[in-house]
């Protein structure tokens, strides 16, 4: 088994009590997966509904939509029996607004999701969804350490473990060079919603270029977090408060360098479901 950094849980009190991060530097992140953001790149252009046809033996479409505002934001899932899919949207910054003629402009976001049973499960693979699977695969004792090291004491308490790899891709179909900057603001804004997440935990892999942020433990400030350089960071969902351990509220903040565009970010979420 590759070795990773590994925090202990006498440490991670210690790092929530001076308001300070469990962030290590991954040698996997820096060697084996350094090409991660153009293999997501590479997955999202290749995935769509034919692709996704020849890799799930099963597949359910489903949708979703905003009830307070379902003709600006709304879904569309592919729930497969190897991976799964969504794809959500919101309109744009020119037909939000609604007092301008409308264009037809959105923003997207684009998760896959990859499971324990995706390798098993495969009717059909690439080169990028085997990358990813691997990467699953390869990160997956981190959580195992995690649930042992922080969560011992839910145990007894937990029915079945859910060990989810997410690959993200925020971007901007309608944007042109003149208004990316204007687009990538207003994706960070509608999708980077301050929330804590419904989990033990997770793992957060970095992004392609900072936007990510969580509010520090002791302070109660926002502060940016740095996880472009094959930093890893373990994060904690609301379900580590059974633990006595703070969850890590986090969002999105606006980068302006006019130079970006599409942004990627690769979490692992471990998930309980408890006992009744």
């Amino acid at each position: 088994m590759t070795n990773h950094n590994l925090i202990q849980l006498e440490d991670i009190f210690t790092y929530q009590d001076k308001g300070e991060w469990p962030i290590v530097d991954s040698h996997l992140l820096s060697t084996t997966y350094k090409n991660r953001w153009e293999m997501a790149d590479k997955l999202f252009a290749e995935l769509d509904q034919d692709l996704f046809n020849k890799v799930n033996k099963k597949v359910v479409h489903d949708g979703w939509q905003d009830e307070n505002i379902p003709e600006k934001s709304f879904s569309k899932k592919l729930s497969g029996s190897a991976f799964s899919n969504d794809d959500d949207f919101m309109i744009g910054p020119n037909d939000w607004d609604g007092r301008n003629p409308k264009i037809g402009d959105y923003v997207q976001r684009r998760k896959v999701y990859i499971y324990d049973w995706t390798k098993d499960e495969l009717q059909h693979t690439t080169e990028a969804i085997d990358y990813f699977v691997g990467m699953h695969e390869a990160f997956k004792p981190v959580l195992e350490h995690y649930l042992y090291e922080c969560y011992s004491d839910q145990l007894d308490l937990i029915e079945k473990l859910l060990y989810k790899l997410m690959i993200i891709q925020y971007n901007t179909p309608t944007a042109t060079e003149d208004n990316r900057t204007e687009h990538r603001k207003f994706s960070t804004e509608r999708f980077g919603d301050e929330h804590c997440d419904e989990t033990l935990g997770g793992l957060h892999l970095g992004e392609n270029y900072t936007e990510f942020r969580a509010k520090n433990t002791k302070s109660n400030e926002w502060e940016p977090i740095h996880l472009v350089d094959d930093k890893m960071l373990w994060m904690f969902g609301e379900d580590a408060e059974r633990s006595g351990l703070i969850p890590t509220y986090h969002g999105m903040q606006h980068n302006p360098d006019k130079d970006l565009n599409t942004r990627y970010s690769i979490i692992f979420d471990l998930s309980a479901r408890y006992k009744q």
